[in-house]
């Protein structure tokens, strides 16, 4: 939890948000505390600091780096941000501040003094809290076993919208390979094309068969087909579906609330995926069963006629 200290160093710079990324391994950093954004994301976010060039300047050259976006935009890992100042506490922390309203218009002694209060201040997160996490994995697991299966349709658009919530995207849709199916959760987001359109995008990625792909910046790599025409995609992450009901489960953040996919997202939209397989693949089964009844009824009644 935020101390008094931090709060105060926060505010001197003007941040709603405060990241405190420790050095575990070589270029890899893990993120345990901090405030706002940066409390509720303790110990659920992972950078390797040859994928992000704010940090990897900062602790190159010793100073802070500052980011003015002018609108929200990645910063680092999941975390989108209008503006920001990475602030390194060499050797082994790099702090950083967020503002999504304003500018961050603190100079370097002030950011430097401000970081080295909240590096001595945050503490990594507690048993509380990866219990929290754990519950929340928890219950998406039983809001998708919770899924009516009138129809394989029904299932596909209430198992969109589950894992669309569960990882609180704006857009959820599930592709079936039988039929070439797709249903859609829309969240705050409207869908980028028509269902056929939708359909033919993942199809492609369906084929290429590599899973999980999860982008944190859909601009420098836009979504397959359809979707990369859609410039409100901000982040997404496409998962296999498997067994009877092969096929994708796509989730994005949007313009409505930019951010990417923390450890605990891709946590959490592999066990719906795990989930929404054999939910799918039980009503694809009973559809099919049914069809077949209906098939070979008539191949009697024909017979007998």
């Amino acid at each position: 939890m935020a101390t008094t200290a931090t709060t105060a160093a926060a505010e001197s710079v003007g941040a709603a948000d405060v990241f405190v990324l420790r050095r575990v391994s070589g270029q890899r950093f893990v993120h345990f505390g901090g405030l706002g954004r940066g409390e509720g994301w303790a110990g659920i976010v992972e950078v390797s600091i040859g994928d992000e060039v704010p940090l990897s300047e900062a602790l190159r050259t010793g100073r802070p780096v500052k980011l003015d976006h002018g609108g929200r935009e990645l910063v680092f890992g999941p975390y989108y941000a209008r503006a920001a100042a990475v602030v390194p506490v060499l050797p082994d922390i790099v702090v950083v501040f967020g503002a999504s309203e304003h500018a961050i218009t603190a100079d370097e002694e002030t950011l430097q003094a401000a970081a080295n209060t909240v590096a001595g201040e945050i503490e990594p997160a507690g048993p509380a809290k990866q219990l929290a996490d754990e519950l929340e994995v928890l219950e998406a697991v039983r809001a998708a076993l919770s899924v009516p299966q009138s129809t394989v349709e029904d299932a596909m658009v209430a198992l969109a919208a589950v894992a669309a919530e569960a990882l609180s995207c704006e857009l959820g849709i599930v592709y079936l390979a039988d039929g070439d199916r797709v249903g859609v959760a829309e969240r705050g987001w409207r869908r980028p094309a028509p269902d056929g359109e939708l359909a033919a995008a993942l199809r492609t990625t369906f084929d290429a068969q590599e899973f999980p792909q999860c982008v944190q910046d859909a601009r420098s790599a836009p979504p397959p087909g359809a979707l990369a025409g859609d410039p409100g995609i901000r982040s997404y992450y496409l998962l296999a579906l498997t067994g009877a009901a092969n096929g994708v489960l796509f989730v994005a953040h949007t313009d409505a609330a930019p951010r990417g996919f923390t450890l605990l997202c891709r946590r959490l939209g592999l066990r719906v995926a795990e989930i929404a397989s054999a939910i799918l693949g039980v009503a694809v089964t009973r559809e099919w069963t049914a069809a077949e009844s209906a098939r070979l009824q008539s191949a009697f009644s024909a017979l007998e006629g």
